[in-house]
């Protein structure tokens, strides 16, 4: 009797797909040091060909997979999670973008506090993009004449990127593990405790250099100033469309359905927006542009 198990093994071996060589993390990679070099070197270069630069790298990848893997189908499934997040962080800029936030006055350090730690929430709800996009500026206005560079340091720590992850709206990487399959409540109920402590750590620390940069700048800050200035909200209705955009969130089913949603979402409020408030936020399409390209 002859016993063989030449073809079961080929045949197994043909089935298993092939794995990525190691090296294909240097286009990522290379993405990564463009994207933290370049724009110091010569930021009118990079502002203008950084989409070639993203194209030319991850076309690397794309060939790698299409040609040597000859795996189609993994391209498509990252082609759709790219779809998602874009719809998502695009929709949530658009809506945020069209609510402006007018604030009083020349804020005290424990008022600082207060704003960065409710930027921090908020990330959570229209994502760190829409929500530095809503409140940079009033920020900036409330520290007006004593604004300093640790002033939008800690900004863009504690509400652009700390702030927003208890949530996978807050933040990309996490926003793609819900669409793994990660539970959408996973992070808030495990990493709250971290966020709380890296949030309130970054605070307390901000807190003391505010104080110090308040009392050496409050003989020149004008009181009659705060006099005259109130605090305003204008383009409510656009809650509305958040609303939509985080329930849209939680459909999978049928494939597109999400997507479709949070497109109308930010087409509504784009077009129902009133001029004034998006020329008082400076609202352009710019940094959406520059994720959707880099992401």
């Amino acid at each position: 009797m002859f016993v063989t198990f030449g073809p079961p093994v080929m045949l197994a071996a043909a089935v298993i797909p092939l794995e990525p060589h190691p090296a294909m993390i240097l286009p990522f990679a290379g993405l990564l040091l463009s994207i933290a070099v370049l724009p110091f070197l010569n930021r009118p270069w990079w502002e203008t060909y950084y989409p070639i630069v993203a194209v030319g790298l991850g076309s690397m990848t794309v060939l790698y997979y299409l040609v040597i893997l000859k795996q189609p189908a993994r391209l498509l499934t990252a082609a759709h999670d790219y779809a998602s997040f874009i719809a998502l962080a695009g929709s949530l800029f658009v809506v945020a973008g069209g609510i402006h936030l007018r604030v009083a006055g020349q804020s005290k350090p424990w008022e600082n506090c207060a704003f960065l730690l409710v930027g921090a929430v908020l990330a959570n709800l229209i994502g760190t993009t829409g929500a530095s996009m809503l409140l940079i500026r009033p920020w900036i206005r409330m520290n007006k004449r004593r604004i300093t560079g640790f002033h939008v340091v800690f900004f863009i720590f504690i509400v652009s990127n700390v702030g927003g992850c208890l949530t996978p709206i807050g933040d990309p990487p996490l926003f793609l593990g819900y669409l793994k399959g990660v539970p959408f409540w996973w992070v808030l109920q495990r990493a709250w405790p971290a966020w709380a402590m890296g949030v309130s750590g970054l605070i307390a620390v901000f807190w003391i250099l505010d104080r110090r940069s308040y009392s050496r700048a409050r003989p020149a800050i004008g009181e009659a100033d705060a006099g005259r200035e109130t605090w305003k909200i204008e383009g409510l209705r656009n809650v509305l469309f958040l609303v939509v955009i985080q329930a849209a969130v939680f459909l999978r089913q049928p494939p597109g359905l999400s997507e479709l949603l949070m497109a109308g979402a930010a087409l509504g409020a784009y077009f129902t927006t009133r001029k004034p408030i998006h020329d008082a936020n400076h609202f352009s399409f710019g940094p959406v542009r520059e994720v959707a390209w880099l992401k």
